[in-house]
């Protein structure tokens, strides 16, 4: 593979690169602190300048995070650009720590389903595994390409990571995990951890969380690290999805409760039958939002799910008073 090198300017490094990998992930793994999130072209948070140098951009982008007039003055979003020649470029680097992105082998302890479309895949590593909560993993799954993304929906205290998959009907992850091909006492290795989604330092302040479907992994690893942490913070968790059978893991709200943790759930359901005994939220959870929700002023809002859920979501919370910058997001683009 055709080999190149890649200078950031901040940095004041210059580290490899390679024709199959995005220049974000060279960076990244070279340990220069890179600022990025999704890596999928939907945060916009990876945007970098090309002083020099040729690319590829897989297409994709946001439309609304990178449009052509920017490409024309040399911006690009590092984690669709591929390297085609020697590179040099100007990218906003992020401050703190932050644990090295490595390769890992685990041993799969639990697989769990939850309803028609969800399965808890529980693993163990040989030690500690250093990550923070809001942060997500690759599966590197032997036959499948690209690697799958998918959050811990735990925190990190121990050596045990959590995930939760939807399962799709052709999806290859998901025909493993139907025909028991990822099971446990399997060996399954991990790659990461990736992304800057997380709670800020900002304890005082009350936290607005939406989720959908999995999103409501991440969710759970934030409430977990703030229980552990015994955050003084107030959450209002308006978790979306389509029927009351496919709600799961509510346990974890009583957990949290008897944890000190001062949550209040709100599950919104958007196609549960009309003549169920449903006593709660119904439509879409922006519709909610917008229901039960008057006054941000003073408030985080931290959301994770479909990117129409997200991109429909922002501008209801900005009218309520919440500051665009106090908005943090982490989009699931659907990979099969």
């Amino acid at each position: 593979m055709t080999a190149y090198t890649i200078t950031v300017v901040e940095a004041g490094r210059t580290v490899p690169g390679r024709a199959d990998q995005s220049i974000l992930d060279a960076c990244l793994e070279a340990g220069i602190a890179t600022a990025y999130n999704c890596r999928s072209g939907e945060c916009g948070e990876c945007l970098s300048e090309r002083i020099s140098g040729e690319v590829y951009e897989l297409p994709g982008a946001d439309p609304a995070i990178l449009n052509d007039a920017q490409r024309a003055r040399g911006l690009m979003l590092s984690c669709m650009c591929y390297p085609r020649s020697d590179m040099v470029l100007s990218s906003q680097l992020q401050t703190g720590p932050r644990a090295a992105i490595h390769e890992f082998d685990t041993i799969v302890k639990n697989v769990t389903r939850h309803g028609a479309a969800i399965v808890e895949v529980s693993v163990e590593a040989g030690s500690g595994v250093d990550y923070a909560a809001g942060q997500y993993f690759e599966w590197v799954v032997p036959g499948i390409a690209p690697n799958r993304s998918y959050s811990a929906a735990n925190c990190p205290d121990s050596n045990r990571l959590e995930f939760h998959v939807r399962l799709y009907e052709d999806g290859l992850v998901s025909r493993r995990l139907r025909q028991t091909e990822i099971a446990r006492g399997d060996v399954l290795t991990l790659k990461g951890p990736y992304g800057t989604f997380g709670l800020t330092a900002h304890h005082e302040r009350p936290a607005i969380l939406v989720a959908g479907g999995t999103g409501f992994a991440p969710m759970c690893a934030l409430l977990d690290a703030a229980a552990s942490a015994r955050s003084p913070r107030s959450f209002r968790f308006f978790y979306g999805t389509r029927r009351s059978g496919d709600l799961y893991r509510i346990d974890k709200v009583e957990a949290w409760h008897k944890r000190g943790v001062r949550v209040e759930f709100i599950p919104v359901l958007s196609d549960e039958p009309a003549g169920s005994a449903w006593e709660g939220e119904r439509g879409l959870v922006t519709e909610a939002i917008t229901r039960r929700l008057y006054d941000g002023f003073g408030a985080e809002a931290y959301l994770c799910g479909p990117p129409p859920m997200i991109d429909a979501a922002i501008p209801l919370l900005e009218r309520i008073g919440i500051d665009r910058g106090d908005i943090h997001y982490d989009k699931f683009t659907p990979v099969a």
